[in-house]
């Protein structure tokens, strides 16, 4: 009996530790590509969805883009950020876009997505009659085809 209730505490107690490490903590090669990225970034929360892993931190770096979620592969491979932007830091041109394109819209989100080595663009989500839509354009408010795996 004394054996049973004490495999039964150290499953308890233990069950959530081997969780977090399982689901807190990438493999190293992604947490590597990650640090090799942001440098400066100590606290990262890891979490997995889709085959990917998704770092979601405040940017401390020179450029200081506050809250962000970096998405890795499972190599490693880093395969954009997400950083969500107040309204009146979005440029003017995908405000403009935005406001002309969807009249009526209400609870519109801006995101921006950065890749590594190319060109970043903006997560527009917005409601429209009800509708949650969502639309992707440059820093120039051209529509973009996008396909967002996350």
């Amino acid at each position: 009996m004394k054996n049973t209730m004490l495999a039964f505490a150290i499953l308890v107690v233990g069950s959530p530790l081997m969780a977090q490490d399982h689901y807190g903590h990438a493999p190293s090669r992604v947490q590597q590509s990650f640090h090799k990225d942001y440098p400066a970034e100590k606290d990262a929360r890891w979490s997995q969805s889709n085959g990917q892993w998704h770092a979601d931190f405040n940017d401390h770096s020179r450029q200081d883009r506050g809250e962000m979620v970096a998405h890795y592969d499972h190599n490693g491979r880093h395969l954009d950020s997400h950083i969500p932007y107040d309204p009146n830091d979005v440029p003017a041109p995908v405000v403009e876009r935005t406001r002309t394109r969807y009249q009526g819209a209400q609870d519109v989100r801006y995101t921006r997505i950065e890749h590594p080595g190319g060109n970043s663009l903006f997560q527009v989500q917005l409601n429209l009659g009800g509708r949650t839509r969502t639309n992707y354009v440059d820093e120039h408010g051209r529509d973009r085809t996008y396909h967002d795996r996350h």
